[in-house]
């Protein structure tokens, strides 16, 4: 048993490592808003990632069937929300980032960022079942989904108190994270509907 338990807390882990739009939105909300914010980012890409892995490995033809049948306008519908989110780290005022968040901006709203800009992504689930056949957690995943979750939380707390704690930006370089981030988001939305788009016409 401890040893799933350690298995499931390196799949979070291993989950959330990846370079993507969710570790990018997490470093420009820790920089730009505070830790609180950026660290809500990571969670709410972590309550996506554990409802996968308590989805198990028995849900899993089903939820490909879905998703295959689907894709076209999850890439789309989810694209067009994210590209909204990057708009709006280009248009948002930057402000030095304080350990209570600056007061600019709503953790909350990070945390539904994070779990929309997740679930926009077909391939997250993908991860996470490829990540529970390799530690062979197979429908453990469905018991063990809490762990998983606990990983990833782990190491988003991490990231965010090291960015916090050890980043510090002047407000030139603050304006120039933000605008980085909002354009690399902006880009992961484009490629997202581009891939939708496609895939409705050669539908």
């Amino acid at each position: 048993m401890i040893l799933t338990v350690f298995k499931a807390l390196l799949v979070g882990v291993i989950a959330a490592i990846p370079i993507g739009p969710i570790l990018v939105m997490v470093i420009q909300r820790t920089t730009c808003y505070g830790r609180r914010c950026g660290l809500m980012v990571g969670l709410g890409a972590t309550m996506v990632d554990m409802m996968y892995a308590a989805i198990g490995l028995m849900a899993v033809q089903m939820l490909d069937d879905f998703i295959d049948a689907n894709a076209r306008w999850i890439m789309l519908i989810g694209g067009a929300l994210v590209g909204l989110i990057g708009v709006g780290m280009l248009r948002r005022r930057v402000a030095v980032s304080r350990e209570d968040g600056g007061g600019r901006m709503n953790p909350w709203t990070c945390f539904w960022q994070g779990v929309g800009t997740t679930l926009s992504n077909p391939l997250a689930i993908g991860v996470m079942m490829a990540l529970m056949a390799l530690f062979q957690l197979g429908l453990a995943g469905v018991y063990y989904a809490p762990c998983v979750g606990l990983g990833e939380a782990i190491y988003w707390t991490t990231v965010t108190w090291i960015l916090s704690r050890y980043l510090r930006l002047d407000m030139k370089a603050l304006r120039m994270m933000n605008l980085v981030a909002g354009i690399v988001v902006c880009i992961f939305a484009v490629v997202l509907m581009a891939r939708g788009a496609i895939m409705i016409i050669g539908s």
